[in-house]
């Protein structure tokens, strides 16, 4: 045969290529009158297409949805997730968040907000009320995960800090009282990422492992193999960090390579935020087995008991003498030509890593938008994204993850949205009508971070690629409503657009 290459044109995928959500979310929240939530329950039809990738669409693309109780102890809860095959393109398909997650956290906090206004309560003073305490982790959610470590206040604590709450509250009420239109949305979400593991991910039969093999060469420099392919993340520099850190190598003496079916060990793949938690975690673990054999062969050369030798920024010494040491490069050059009698030669390791439990990244987010009374137009003022994913390797990388992360939250919130007229045909194949959020409508995004640990990983880090993308909508969504409530608006679906928003101010008579 011969190679053959096709390219799809912007039309063709707008039209016919995979979306990745069109969900029907009922859902009802009991609270006492203090505010004090205590149970949940949500029916959601999930519209994914004519067909889908995996044989059961309300297993695999829905799967995560039960994360729907979010950062609150409620004690009772219950999902029902039917999902319907339509006329429409293939559906289900991951937009930076997989199995649902997104669609689970803007529900709950929108019922939040919702309550909140119901009690005439501030929406960060319930949230306050119903997290989950830190020192009720590892927590079992009502719907039966468990969250492996979390401390809620503390984010959303520093997220009003940082944005002036009180104040902008206060102004708020002077700009109502002179007729403008001014929001504040809060999301405080909890997200669920790294499979595995395999005793909960059974995809296809297949185990939900991830892979890493160094091998340090007499030279003292590393390869590095992992199981997952970069998709721009930077895991050629994340990774490196890990080794660098864990043996003392700096870090431009280290090569990852990723990719090579040839080369790399099998892996499961990028996706669901599990590079770090699964091959982060791997390569811990070959670096530590590495460190272990190299700390025999210390011992061989400083002629001392194993026990005695300590490691210490790439150097193996005497414990109580520093001065007498061996660095790693010394090490890996032995480990080829003066090893200890019966011991193999080389430097290097594998570990296949199956982790214990999924991360539990959290947030919180608050957005402060202004709205033109004449067009309806959102604009985001500010937008406070405050995030925690455990031990943090590279925070440059982890801003870079969020940054983006927001931006694409933006956009299901404000401007995606697949239409089709009364006879199914697409009315959105362009991008003069699919609209994106462009470096224009895009606000400078503040950050900031808190660190709560796993303790279930070698290194304490948790999953960060798509946080953003799950806690940008429903702060959005919510600054909106915020904004409007006080002519009785209670729930606005997303993409809020321009028209709906001016279509609602015009039935409320405020539109100029």
């Amino acid at each position: 045969g011969k190679p053959v290459k096709w390219i799809e044109d912007r039309s063709e995928n707008l039209q016919a290529d995979s979306f990745a959500r069109d969900y029907h979310i009922t859902a009802e929240l009991a609270a006492k009158k203090d505010g004090t939530m205590t149970a949940l329950r949500i029916k959601t039809i999930a519209d994914h297409g004519y067909t889908d990738a995996a044989a059961n669409p309300s297993k695999f693309p829905a799967g995560l949805f039960s994360i729907c109780t979010g950062s609150y102890d409620f004690k009772h809860a219950f999902v029902e997730v039917d999902a319907a095959y339509t006329n429409k393109p293939p559906g289900g398909i991951a937009y930076r968040c997989s199995f649902r997650v997104t669609e689970a956290v803007h529900t709950i906090e929108r019922m939040v907000d919702i309550l909140a206004d119901e009690l005439n309560m501030d929406p960060a003073e319930l949230r306050m009320k119903n997290f989950i305490k830190p020192e009720a982790f590892p927590y079992k959610s009502a719907l039966g995960w468990e969250y492996d470590s979390g401390n809620y206040h503390e984010a959303l604590k520093l997220a009003m800090e940082k944005i002036g709450y009180n104040e902008l509250r206060k102004e708020q009420e002077e700009k109502r009282k002179r007729g403008e239109l001014m929001g504040i949305g809060i999301s405080s979400f909890t997200e669920i990422v790294g499979a595995g593991p395999s005793h909960t991910f059974d995809i296809l039969g297949i185990k939900m492992f991830d892979s890493c093999e160094i091998r340090i060469h007499p030279t003292g420099k590393v390869i590095a193999r992992i199981g997952v392919q970069t998709q721009g993340q930077g895991h050629e520099t994340t990774f490196a960090q890990i080794i660098a850190e864990e043996l003392g190598i700096p870090v431009e003496d280290i090569t990852v390579e990723h990719g090579d079916t040839d080369t790399c060990p099998y892996g499961l793949g990028t996706y669901a935020s599990r590079s770090t938690p699964t091959a982060g975690a791997a390569t811990a673990v070959a670096s530590r087995k590495i460190r272990e054999k190299a700390k025999k062969i210390a011992a061989h050369l400083l002629e001392a008991a194993e026990a005695d030798i300590e490691f210490e920024k790439g150097k193996f010494y005497v414990k109580g003498s520093p001065d007498k040491a061996k660095t790693i490069q010394e090490v890996a050059f032995a480990a080829y030509t003066n090893h200890p009698q019966g011991m193999e030669a080389g430097l290097e390791a594998v570990s296949y890593y199956d982790p214990p439990n999924l991360t539990f990244p959290f947030g919180s987010y608050i957005c402060v938008v202004d709205i033109d009374k004449g067009t309806g137009e959102v604009k985001i003022r500010r937008f406070v994204a405050v995030d925690d994913c455990g031990n943090i390797i590279n925070p440059m990388i982890v801003d870079g993850q969020i940054h983006g992360g927001l931006t694409m939250g933006m956009a299901p919130a404000l401007f995606e949205e697949i239409v089709y007229d009364e006879n199914g045909n697409c009315l959105t194949g362009t991008f003069m009508d699919y609209l994106l959020p462009t470096a224009v409508e895009t606000p400078k995004w503040e950050t900031a971070k808190t660190v709560t640990p796993s303790p279930h990983h070698p290194l304490g880090a948790k999953g960060v690629g798509e946080s953003a993308t799950v806690g940008a909508p429903p702060a959005i969504a919510n600054a909106v409503v915020d904004a409007l409530s006080h002519l009785g608006v209670r729930h606005i679906d997303i993409p809020i657009t321009p028209y709906k928003v001016w279509k609602i101010l015009k039935e409320k008579g405020v539109a100029e």
